[in-house]
């Protein structure tokens, strides 16, 4: 038989060993969480704060606060504080997520310092202007009106609001009419209570060794280390619906949205809801891909997976499908999910996904900027520095009985909350 008719041998992959980040604190107590150096000419810094939308007071207050941090203060305009950065070949790039702020300074080692110094002398009071702010406002507005004409967005919302309720942090979907009352006080306000770099933790990597360390001493060093404030979202103990339908006339597809609210994990509970979701729709092989869209051809795709909450995690599932097979697509997830408590993966099943599982984490610790990724994961998880390194062991470990058992308590259909948009 010829070799081209021969599927390649898959490798088993067991072991996970990495050089843990080094953590330390500057002279004024801000927290370091130093990479292992790597000869790149290239030093990333993530400046991370732990306030996101959870901790807004309005919606698109968090993102709003931390896009425009840099768009402009008393003294530069928002060309001029990009031009800075050009000149120096760095970039400064701000994010938001449920939890948390984070601000990346990416920049080649010999302009270290001087990116640095301009990133703080311009991030650290912005003024917010208002022709900034209004054209904020017009590119949110127009992206929001094009998401709610999808089905898609409208499935998640209604579900995540069903299941925390309209007010929760972790449904406070915006209106135009939010992003219109965004103001610059408030703004401001926002920024001074959550994003002040005396209260930032930084994570570095890349070519970060004693040489930038002592650059980011010289420069943050004296800053005194001040906390900001997070409120502990709280899960809603509403009762699920069995069906929410959004009906959209112009819609060519139906999108199925399925949600639980899970509370926060003890380590090893999280890693075998990390496996268990390997199966149910984690990747090609799993159950929904292969019953759904290989065998019956209800959907092109259709996934599962474990999101961030405030509170612990939201457990989804997620497709889209002609309307002629919403109800069959419905029955037959609700079916994989009894299926996994009274006929779980054994054999092949159970290799092929641990095969996957195992590869994908040593994936991840793939190239020199993952770590902080990884690190911010655990922090905002309470969870310890030896996570990964037993998830690897936990993959080739756990059982079949181990995964119906879990299965049979996290995964039942009348637990969760299901919701349809689009053409019903």
């Amino acid at each position: 038989m010829s070799f081209r008719m021969l599927a390649p041998e898959a490798k088993t992959i067991k072991t996970l060993s990495f050089i843990p980040p080094t953590e330390s604190l500057l002279r004024g107590g801000i927290p370091l969480a130093a990479s292992p150096k790597r000869d790149l000419g290239v030093v990333k810094l993530l400046f991370y704060w732990p306030a996101g939308t959870a901790a807004q007071t309005a919606p698109m207050q968090a993102r709003a606060a931390q896009t425009l941090r840099l768009s402009g203060n008393k003294t530069h305009s928002s060309e001029q504080i990009q031009e800075g950065f050009e000149y120096l070949g760095a970039s400064a790039n701000p994010d938001v997520g449920l939890l948390s702020s984070t601000l990346v300074l990416q920049t080649q080692k010999q302009y270290l310092e001087e990116a640095l110094k301009w990133l703080l002398e311009q991030g650290a009071e912005p003024v917010f202007p208002e022709h900034e702010l209004a054209v904020f406002k017009q590119v949110e507005t127009s992206s929001l009106l094009r998401r709610m004409q999808t089905p898609r967005y409208w499935s998640g919302r209604l579900c995540y609001e069903a299941l925390y309720g309209k007010s929760s942090p972790d449904s406070s979907f915006a209106d135009s009419a939010d992003i219109e009352a965004l103001n610059r006080e408030d703004l401001g306000r926002w920024h001074k209570q959550h994003l002040a770099f005396s209260a930032c933790r930084v994570f570095a990597s890349g070519d970060f060794g004693q040489e930038e360390h002592a650059v980011l001493e010289r420069v943050m060093g004296s800053m005194n280390a001040s906390k900001t404030s997070r409120e502990e979202g709280v899960a809603s103990l509403l009762e699920p619906q069995t069906q929410i339908k959004h009906r959209m006339e112009h819609a060519q597809q139906v999108s199925l949205y399925m949600g639980k609210a899970l509370p926060k994990l003890s380590m090893e509970a999280m890693q075998t809801a990390s496996f268990v979701n390997m199966f149910l729709g984690g990747f090609f092989g799993s159950r929904l891909m292969q019953d759904l869209r290989e065998t019956r051809g209800l959907t092109y795709g259709i996934g599962s997976g474990l999101a961030q909450a405030s509170s612990g995690f939201t457990w989804y599932i997620s497709g889209e499908m002609n309307s002629a097979n919403a109800d069959a697509a419905v029955e037959a997830c609700q079916a994989i999910m009894t299926g996994l408590s009274t006929s779980p993966p054994t054999g092949e099943e159970l290799e092929k996904a641990r095969r996957y599982a195992s590869g994908q984490l040593r994936a991840g610790f793939d190239g020199p900027f993952s770590l902080p990724s990884k690190w911010q994961f655990l922090l905002q998880n309470n969870l310890p520095g030896n996570y990964y390194t037993t998830y690897m062991d936990r993959i080739w470990s756990i059982t079949s009985d181990e995964i119906s058992d879990f299965a049979y308590n996290y995964l039942r259909p009348d637990s969760f909350t299901l919701a349809l948009a689009g053409i019903l």
